[in-house]
Order: structure tokens, then sequence, then C-alpha cells
């Protein structure tokens, strides 16, 4: 049951980011395009808003409910400097949304800082937040995955180009294209049940980005897939049951998801359409996060404990004692 409550949690984690990090990339095309289109947008910003704040909640969730030690001590390995550097990024992309979800009169007759807010904002995110995931994830998983105690910021570069860490974040970017696209398929398909002719250039624009970046998922997923532990795969190709069922129920919701998309991009723009693509990419997001969870195989006892790392002549086992080491 815990399992199953962590994988919902990570879940509605990973779809509040995806839409974080994206969402202000639709500012960019959605910018100019009537009034219908400055409504979408405002909408898009304000939901980018809602969804960094969920995401944050969520991530702090995760930590408390995921069982193991193996997330606490991977966290240990980071320096204080480091979280107060996390911090600060999450709220320069909160600061940079604000006025744009709030539509200041002073960026209306400047649309070059609108936009360029949206594209720091999405950059810094998806710059930042998959690398990091991806290594925290692995570091759980497997505590001796690098020798390094102390993860400073030389350290986490080198990681970041490590095969995994690489396909993840590539197939993090992707998937945030994807939501933030079918979001705004949802968003107009709210506003009015007749489309007008912008309106529908809205759509298929959209479709045609969750089209293309679901269509790239294939082969970065094949990249994800083969840069993964043994263990890991095998657990997924079917020596574990529930890993394999869930996976292969990910990948028919994804065909389907680009038969929907296809459907959309060749002038499909039903609601029962519009509104199944979004609830499509919800159920495959779920499954692949079970997948994801599930296929992990269990880290031994000998390698779930970590010796005592000495830094600045403290033992820190937890992010607490990290805290208080530094302090």
């Amino acid at each position: 049951m815990i399992e199953l409550i962590a994988a919902l949690i990570l879940a509605i984690h990973l779809l509040s980011m995806n839409l974080a990090s994206a969402g202000p990339l639709c500012y960019l095309w959605l910018k100019g395009g009537g009034e219908s289109e400055t409504i979408s947008r405002l909408r898009m910003m304000r939901w980018s808003v809602v969804a960094l704040l969920l995401g944050m909640v969520t991530g702090v969730l995760l930590w408390m409910i995921i069982p193991g030690e193996g997330l606490s001590q991977a966290l240990a390995r980071f320096p204080v400097r480091a979280y107060c550097f996390a911090a600060a990024e999450l709220v320069f992309s909160l600061v940079c949304l604000l006025p744009l979800a709030l539509d200041w009169n002073f960026l209306r007759h400047r649309s070059w800082l609108g936009k360029l807010l949206a594209l720091l904002s999405a950059t810094n995110l998806l710059y930042h937040f998959p690398p990091l995931m991806a290594i925290i994830g692995q570091l759980a998983a497997n505590p001796q995955w690098t020798a390094e105690a102390v993860l400073d910021r030389p350290t986490l570069l080198s990681l970041m180009t490590q095969g995994h860490v690489l396909a993840l974040s590539f197939h993090f970017g992707l998937s945030s294209l994807a939501v933030a696209a079918i979001a705004t398929l949802s968003m107009i398909t709210a506003e009015t049940a007749d489309l007008s002719p912008q309106q529908s250039k809205t759509i298929r624009k959209a479709g045609l980005v969750a089209l293309l970046s679901t269509l790239l998922q294939i082969p970065v997923g094949i990249w994800l897939l083969a840069s993964t532990s043994v263990a890991t795969r095998g657990a997924l190709m079917g020596d574990s049951l529930a890993a394999t069922l869930v996976f292969v129920a990910a990948l028919s919701g994804t065909l389907l998801l680009l038969q929907r998309l296809v459907s959309i991009v060749l002038g499909d723009y039903e609601r029962k359409t519009l509104r199944g693509a979004g609830w499509l990419v919800l159920v495959v997001i779920l499954l692949m996060t079970c997948a994801l969870r599930w296929s992990r195989p269990a880290v031994p006892k000998a390698l779930n404990t970590i010796s005592p790392v000495n830094i600045h002549g403290a033992d820190r086992l937890s992010v607490f004692g990290s805290f208080e080491a530094e302090c």
C-alpha cells in the first residue's frame, strides 16, 4: 500500500513539474494570438504556478513516505549549500512566473520581457530539475553508484553527463512538452464549445507539438531502457510480473495516445477526442511511474547502509545532520 501511495504521489509530482517546466514555453507561441489565446496564455501561466507549488509539496511528501533509508542517505551526501541553491532556483522560477500569471500591466507593452521571463523560468527548471532527480534516484537505489562521499558542484556536473542521467533528462523534457501541449488542448476545450478559426489553429499546433514529443520518446525510451541496470531491465521484461504488466499497459496507452494525437493534427477537434488525449497522458504517466517504482530491485542491507561521511569533522548520516554540521 505504501508503494502504491508513493507511486501515486510521484506521478503527481512528475506531472506537476512537467507542466511547471514547459508550461511557460506555451507563453511564447500563444502570445499575440487574439483574445482567446490571451485567456489561454494567462490560464497556462496560472496553472504553471500552481503546478510548481504542488511539485514542491509532493517532493517533500515523497521524502517523508518513501520506505527505506536509501533516499535519506542519498540526500545526506549533498552539502547544505546545494539545498540552498536548489531552493533559490525554485524561487527564481516562481518569481519569473508570477508577473506573467498576474498579467502585470508593466509587461503588456513589453512583450520581449514577458517572453524572456517565460524562457528563463522554463530553461531554469529543465536544466536543474531532471538531472538532479535522476542522480538522487540512482543514489537511493544504489549508494555505491558513485564513490564520492560528498556531491559538490564539480562532482554533480560530472554525474550529469552520465548516460542514464542524460537519457532521463531528455525523457523528462519531452514529457514536459507533451504535457504542456495537451494541457493547452484541455484549456481550449473548457473555454468554449464552438471553436474559432484561431482556436482551431492553436489546437492543431499544440497537437503537433504533443505528437512530435511523444514520437521522440520512442528512441529516447530505448536509450533510457538500455542505460538502466540489468536487474531493472529484467524486471520490466518479465522477471517481475507486476512491473511487466504495468509497463506493457503504459506502452499500449502510449500507442493509443499517438493515434489520438494524429487524429487531432489531421483535424479531429471534437471534445471527446481532445479530452481523451488529456486522460490518456495522465494514465500513461501514472503507469510509467508505477513501472519505474516496481522495477527497481530491493537494495541489500549491506548496500543500503553507508558508512558515516566525515565532512568538516562531523559525522553526517541524515539531511538534518548535514545542516547541523554546516552550522
